[in-house]
């Protein structure tokens, strides 16, 4: 995904996002998002501001009951490119690319933010019941014969 700084006009203008994006949470998530939507850029001579959100979509395994599923989820874009690279931004939670003129690559800065917006908790459905910890049965699917979880004898007395 890039961004021709020398042919975007004056003023505001829409850039548009679709893609693929690689290696989004390493070796131990998804293999790739796929990334949509249109981001505002604010064309001010010495400086673009980027801003929006985009649609990301990931595969990955539930936290409950480990199957997998596609996980949507929005991600919040906000990035300043600053033609003059003498100048210093002050905004330290805005990415900030320097580029005197030319093409500038946005794929590893909309890369970050997809990261970053990826939920902690990621769960196929709310209601999803997960598996069972003693034999790993799916409970959405089938109904285990395990007993009831012990209770520690030193608890039973707290109500419940």
């Amino acid at each position: 995904m890039r961004l021709d700084l020398d042919r975007t006009p004056s003023g505001q203008s829409d850039l548009p996002v679709d893609g693929r994006m690689a290696g989004v949470l390493g070796d131990e998530g998804p293999e790739e998002a796929r990334v949509h939507g249109s981001l505002r850029v604010d064309n001010l001579d010495s400086r673009f501001v980027l801003r929006g959100e985009l649609s990301a979509t990931i595969t990955v395994a539930c936290g409950r009951c480990l199957n997998d599923f596609e996980l949507a989820y929005v991600v919040p874009v906000q990035l300043v490119v600053l033609r003059d690279s003498a100048s210093e931004e002050g905004d330290s939670d805005t990415p900030v690319l320097h580029q005197r003129g030319g093409v500038v690559e946005l794929g590893d800065a909309l890369r970050e933010a997809v990261v970053l917006a990826v939920p902690q908790a990621r769960v196929c459905r709310d209601e999803c019941r997960g598996i069972c910890a003693q034999c790993g049965t799916d409970l959405n699917t089938a109904k285990c014969d395990c007993a009831d979880e012990e209770i520690d004898p030193r608890w039973e007395g707290l109500p419940g």
